[in-house]
């Protein structure tokens, strides 16, 4: 009976260890992995303690095993705990499909691992500027990021780039279709993709406008695709990324409110404190 009872918890220990090695490799962030780790570490290592007193049972043993136990409930959580705590503090980015930061204002963040990020008014920590890099997303900010674009790119003589992106994935999701109904949404598909359009030159317009009165060269790049594969290509040594702290490129038509921050967060292009009403807008460096 012993020796079943061995063989029970000693596979039982194993396998949960091998499930927290593959928990290591596959999990999507630092913060379940450190879970992972953590449970391997007190489950898994404690249960493959109890299959090795029952393998070999004595009183002495079995003392052991029960301090060796008691260690690892006293030490092991506490230690994944402040290496957690130590983890979230220095800014490691959190798992892009987090919907809710518990500790949101109760620690304060830093930006490890993510481009500096700066707001107007701020003394920034790179001095070299490059290219200026403005979102060009219709809705609240819009003025505010292109006039803080524009006087940028000319103070430091660098180049000067509209990025005009429409969200197609985010607008194309119109939600469950029921049967019968996949010509009304291909229809409002189009709809807001058309809309997306017409409000993206009435931007485009804007910053051009804004560029030729403060006597700079600029180009601008129209691109109909997911947002943050092209923002993070473009951040790189030298370069500024500016965008409106309201609006995103679904251009204010997503059935819900989009958070530049949270997006640019998510996506770990650069940790942003959420804006409130400030229409300061966000500021990346390469």
């Amino acid at each position: 009976m012993t020796a079943f009872l061995s063989a029970f918890f000693l596979i039982a220990g194993a396998a949960l260890c091998l499930f927290a090695a593959v928990g290591v490799l596959r999990l999507p962030d630092f913060f379940m992995r450190m879970h992972a780790a953590t449970n391997a570490g007190v489950a898994g290592c404690g249960l493959l303690l109890i299959g090795v007193a029952f393998a070999y049972p004595s009183p002495g043993m079995w003392i052991k095993v029960a301090i060796a136990i008691a260690f690892l409930l006293l030490t092991t959580p506490i230690a994944g705990h402040l290496l957690a705590r130590a983890g979230y503090v220095a800014g490691v980015s959190l798992w892009g499909g987090t919907r809710e930061d518990q500790l949101a204002g109760e620690l304060r963040r830093g930006d490890f691992d993510s481009p500096q990020t700066d707001f107007p008014g701020r003394k920034t920590m790179n001095p070299t500027i490059e290219r200026v890099v403005l979102g060009l997303a219709s809705g609240p900010g819009i003025e505010a990021a292109v006039s803080y674009a524009v006087a940028l790119a000319k103070k430091h003589g660098a180049e000067l780039i509209g990025l005009a992106i429409i969200d197609a994935k985010t607008l194309r999701n119109v939600g469950p279709v029921p049967i019968g109904g996949n010509y009304y949404a291909a229809q409002l598909r189009d709809t807001l993709i058309a809309k997306a359009r017409r409000r993206m030159a009435g931007t485009v317009q804007l910053f051009e406008d804004a560029a030729r009165e403060a006597g700079i060269p600029f180009s601008v790049i129209v691109e109909e695709a997911e947002p943050a594969p092209f923002l993070r290509q473009r951040l790189d040594k030298g370069s500024v990324l500016v965008l409106p702290r309201g609006a995103w490129f679904d251009h204010g038509l997503a059935d819900r409110k989009i958070d530049p921050a949270s997006r640019l967060s998510r996506h770990r292009i650069a940790q942003v404190q959420a804006g409130g009403d400030d229409d300061a807008p966000i500021v990346v460096f390469g």
